[in-house]
């Protein structure tokens, strides 16, 4: 692969995200995009915790807008830089106006020959492994969610990303914080086979911060996850344990696996499974619980519009999550209208 092809190659991956993104600006080698997603989801029997829905349905629709900006500066060298939003809607009629914003994105850098580098709010390296099971799914993505240093859209995070031989990715990232004892860091690789089958490993460790001027513990994940894609069909399976606090000995672990078959052009089957355990703060007080089957259909009417349906069955019971101290968790269906630009 030539130099600057593996430079934009590198970059485009750090920028991906935006479906049907459209160029609004080109010239002289520098670009801009604007995309994003106005999407309705309709929540009806439970919540996403478990909890029964008392009326008819939750509104869980979002919006989201992003641009992003790429300058070729010499052969090989590349800047970019990327901002997105979500603003989400109120799930009332008539009783209040707040909405939910929140800033996912905003971080700059420079991609070379050997790699890119980016600084500020975006993925760490882990990332690139819980990706692995959350292919598409509805109700998926939990297992980057235990630590920082392995979480998504982290703020002051700075990340190194390459690509080698068009099969292995290699990131690395550091969490520069703003306060005492909360600076973290990951590196993940995942190797590409070329008959469909890639695996993934990755590490990442953060402090806790302080309290009352004393150090908390550290946070440390392990994930690892395996993927096979034929034809129309993608499978994906990641497993990740660690510490969320070393000092007080809470642990989590987790187990996801996931499955998209393209039946034809538009229409799409997608399934998981999800099995998740982390202490709460006292390693003796409890543990919080995942335990649910997903079976979503999904029809693509073009690569802008698509609508899904989505059923997640769900296996908790009573007293294994902190909503649910009374009652097993509800099963849940969830109506989506998804339109991409």
């Amino acid at each position: 692969m030539k130099k600057a092809v593996l430079a934009s190659a590198v970059v485009s991956a750090l920028m991906s995200g935006i479906v049907g993104a459209a160029e609004v600006y080109s010239n002289d080698g520098t670009s801009l995009d604007v995309g994003g997603r106005m999407e309705f989801r309709g929540d009806f029997g439970g919540a996403d915790d478990g909890t029964k829905i008392d009326g008819t349905m939750k509104n869980k629709s979002r919006a989201r807008l992003s641009i992003q900006g790429k300058t070729q500066i010499s052969d090989n060298l590349t800047g970019f830089g990327k901002y997105e939003a979500e603003h989400g809607v109120p799930d009332s009629v008539g009783k209040d106006n707040k909405s939910d914003f929140k800033q996912r994105y905003m971080f700059a850098g420079l991609g070379t020959q050997y790699g890119a580098v980016s600084f500020g709010k975006q993925d760490t390296a882990g990332v690139i492994i819980s990706q692995m099971s959350d292919n598409g799914q509805i109700y998926t993505g939990i297992q980057k969610e235990f630590i920082n240093a392995g979480n998504e859209q982290v703020n002051n995070t700075v990340k190194y990303s390459a690509e080698f031989m068009d099969a292995l990715t290699i990131e690395a990232s550091a969490i520069l914080a703003s306060g005492k004892n909360e600076d973290g860091a990951g590196i993940a690789a995942k190797y590409q086979m070329p008959f469909g089958l890639s695996v993934g490993l990755g590490y990442a460790q953060n402090g806790n911060g302080q309290t009352n001027g004393i150090d908390e513990g550290n946070a440390k994940q392990t994930i690892a996850g395996l993927g096979y894609s034929i034809g129309g069909l993608e499978l994906g399976a990641t497993y990740t344990q660690g510490k969320l606090d070393d000092k007080k000995g809470t642990d989590f672990k987790g187990t996801e696996l996931s499955a998209a078959y393209k039946i034809t052009a538009g229409f799409s089957v997608l399934a998981a499974y999800q099995n998740t355990e982390k202490d709460l703060v006292d390693a003796n007080i409890g543990k919080e619980k995942t335990n649910f089957y997903e079976l979503t259909g999904q029809y693509k009417f073009n690569s802008n519009l698509r609508t899904y349906l989505a059923f997640k069955l769900n296996n908790l019971k009573k007293g294994e999550s902190s909503k649910l101290t009374a009652v097993d968790a509800e099963d849940s269906m969830r109506l989506g209208v998804r339109y991409d630009f």
